[in-house]
């Protein structure tokens, strides 16, 4: 943590971060891209620190959305920002090589908390954000 912000007060972001994971419930990749946004207090952290967390969730079988909603924990726990937001936008192979075979077709989940949550116009800041 860097606690000598020089008054920083806005969105700490890291876009497109690679996700590959496996669905818990089919044992089959989903690929994709996560992106991630913490409002500090009075701190920051190192943005490695942020993929990181992104990773070691992406390592683990489990739902797109129970990632998503550990990242956000994690982040929330070890940084207590006034608010985390995350997006997970992602292919899953069970659906493109198997069942429907549907390819390309995208899933986003997302978790907000605190200040991402309670005002809706920093979900969509965040939104804007990631598209650039």
């Amino acid at each position: 943590m860097f606690e000598d912000v020089k008054g920083y007060d806005d969105i700490v972001m890291l876009r497109d971060i690679d996700v590959i994971s496996h669905c818990e419930h089919h044992i089959i990749p989903f690929i994709g891209v996560a992106h991630i946004a913490y409002y500090p207090t009075e701190a920051v952290v190192g943005i490695s620190k942020l993929a990181r967390v992104v990773d070691i969730y992406a390592h683990r079988m489990q739902t797109q959305e129970t990632m998503t909603a550990q990242i956000a924990e994690t982040i929330d726990k070890a940084l207590k920002p006034h608010g985390t937001a995350v997006m997970i936008d992602a292919v899953h192979q069970c659906m493109s090589i198997r069942g429907v075979k549907k390819k390309d077709v995208s899933t986003i989940t997302t978790q907000f908390t605190g200040v991402f949550k309670q005002r809706p116009e920093l979900q969509e800041r965040f939104i804007r954000l990631i598209r650039g």
